[in-house]
């Protein structure tokens, strides 16, 4: 199970992959390997899609940066990693673009996340006594 923070920066980074605004709902479950988008369910696969390596990418560096780690060091950190230039500006170039409305909705979504107790009922449906 993931975080509330990963599900929720996982679901900022789709909404900029796939150039959706904030009114176009995106739901990211627990797992963080599959999304509700439109009423469909598509799956997110990081190690089989450089597209969606990416848009991981970008969601982790959104959480490291909520957390206090500054945009330039993230992207130092990026390259250092591998990640290539290119690819680390591009992700860079996203996070400053971020407005502080942008930051602030997804914090709001962080704590919509975190109020997510949609556990599934694992009590015996078995009927128990007599009618």
């Amino acid at each position: 199970m993931q975080s509330p923070e990963d599900r929720a920066c996982l679901q900022f980074a789709l909404h900029v992959r796939l150039g959706l605004g904030p009114e176009n709902e995106i739901y990211v479950p627990r797992d963080c390997r599959r999304i509700l988008i439109s009423g469909q369910i598509e799956g997110i696969d990081p190690s089989g899609s450089p597209t969606d390596a990416l848009t991981v990418a970008l969601a982790q560096t959104m959480k490291l940066h909520m957390s206090g780690v500054q945009f330039g060091e993230l992207r130092r950190d990026l390259i250092t990693a591998g990640m290539g230039i290119e690819a680390a500006n591009c992700i860079h170039d996203h996070l400053v673009d971020v407005s502080v409305e942008e930051w602030d909705r997804l914090r709001e979504r962080v704590a919509w996340y975190a109020d997510d107790n949609g556990d599934p009922i694992m009590a015996s449906t078995e009927a128990s006594g007599t009618t």
